[in-house]
């Protein structure tokens, strides 16, 4: 009986886990997708310029490439959740075949049961079985054992009661992982066909560049160069950050609160705030990149290059200790943040008001990006590991 009564109780608690389960999933689905909404509206605010230059056609380039990623991306996540939602309406399909099987035979032995009893009843007497005994420990037995069979059909009873709210209940699910499943096609279709006007807009950008190829490349030959200057005075300083710092601990092992930044410095690897207020768009991966449609033409970067709306600021992505601030020419600044063994890098910023030896935050302002002379504001960001170059994509939540 007692087996009975928790199998019982199992069942009854049953129906509110799977259907917390399937709201969880629902509702972290919806979140997501708002999160994705949201971002795609604020990288539409990012806008192409009207100018013809090569380097705002590049750059128009660029921002379309970037936009189309994101969009393939979130068409991609969208047919991943869809295909979870088929996978959990046919594990509930299958539930609620099972559970109406059950259901039936729940039924069948509770009427079963109901016509024995009946039939014993027209013949039996159950005070008359209790009390036709001599001794008080057998009439003690007899009465649990009617009162164990009277609570027996009871629980019979609630096991069928339980058996058709269950299925009420994964009934109810399904429908709304039909409608969730609707919601998330609209969503597929409007992102599908945005997604085929990026591509014709990036092909027709491209074919204009391509009637310009000499000058292109020779545009992104000086592009390069620019880069590579950049990356060396960024080797320097952080070369002479580590000879400082190594200078100032000679003799001394690491200091422990570099050691735990270090520690929480890397355990936070892919959850980064982007160093950009706003919205943003990364236009520059890192690595050696084809410029999109241009198997020919090439750029390596470094770091990363985050295009942000006018008036856009750079951030610390993470809790350090300003270590070096230097002029990267054309009254550009350069700050570097010492996160313990790491090291970020803030670039093409027009002001700080930072000095070095301030310690930041996570998500404080290390200064204003400046505008180009096409008007984009581009944050070049880099990140290290003392002297190793790493990939900030792989640190930053994006």
């Amino acid at each position: 009986m007692i087996k009975r009564r928790v199998l019982l109780l199992f069942l009854l608690s049953v129906p509110l886990l799977m259907q917390g389960q399937t709201n969880s999933v629902i509702e972290k689905m919806r979140r997501e997708r708002a999160e994705m909404e949201e971002q795609i509206a604020r990288q539409e605010q990012i806008l192409t310029s009207t100018e013809s230059s090569i380097t705002s056609q590049v750059n128009n380039l660029n921002i379309i490439t970037a936009k189309l990623k994101e969009r393939t991306r979130i068409v991609e996540k969208t047919r991943t959740e869809i295909r979870s939602l088929d996978r959990e309406s046919s594990r509930l399909e299958k539930e609620i075949e099972q559970l109406e099987k059950e259901h039936e035979q729940c039924r069948e032995r509770y009427a079963d049961a109901c016509r024995f009893y009946q039939h014993q009843n027209s013949s039996f007497n159950p005070i008359t079985f209790i009390l036709a005994t001599e001794s008080f420990r057998e009439m003690s037995r007899r009465a649990r054992y009617v009162s164990e069979y009277s609570n027996s059909l009871q629980e019979m009873a609630d096991e069928i009661s339980q058996k058709k709210d269950t299925l009420e209940d994964r009934k109810s699910q399904i429908e709304l992982l039909k409608k969730e499943k609707l919601e998330l096609q609209k969503v597929q279709q409007k992102n599908e066909e945005e997604a085929r006007k990026e591509e014709k807009e990036q092909k027709n950008i491209v074919n204009q560049l391509k009637n310009k190829r000499t000058n292109l490349k020779k545009e992104i030959a000086a592009q390069q160069k620019k880069m590579d200057a950049l990356s060396k005075e960024i080797d320097r300083q952080i070369q002479s950050a580590i000879k400082e710092e190594q200078a100032k601990n000679q003799g001394k092992p690491q200091p422990q609160e570099d050691v735990k930044l270090s520690g929480n410095f890397e355990s936070n690897k892919g959850k980064l705030p982007m160093p950009i207020t706003g919205a943003y768009l990364v236009v520059g991966e890192y690595g050696v990149q084809n410029v999109a449609g241009m198997k020919d033409v090439k750029q390596n970067n470094l770091g990363i290059d985050i295009q942000g709306q006018e008036g856009a600021q750079a951030r610390a992505v993470f809790d350090g200790t300003v270590s070096s601030i230097f002029q990267q020419g054309k009254g550009q600044i350069g700050v570097l943040i010492r996160h313990g063994s790491y090291i970020s890098v803030y670039c093409n910023l027009s002001e700080t008001r930072l000095k070095k030896g301030d310690n930041v935050k996570t998500s404080d302002i290390v200064g204003n990006v400046q505008t180009s002379e096409d008007g984009t504001p581009i944050l070049h960001f880099q990140l290290h590991k003392e002297s190793k170059r790493l990939n900030p994509s792989e640190w930053l939540r994006r």
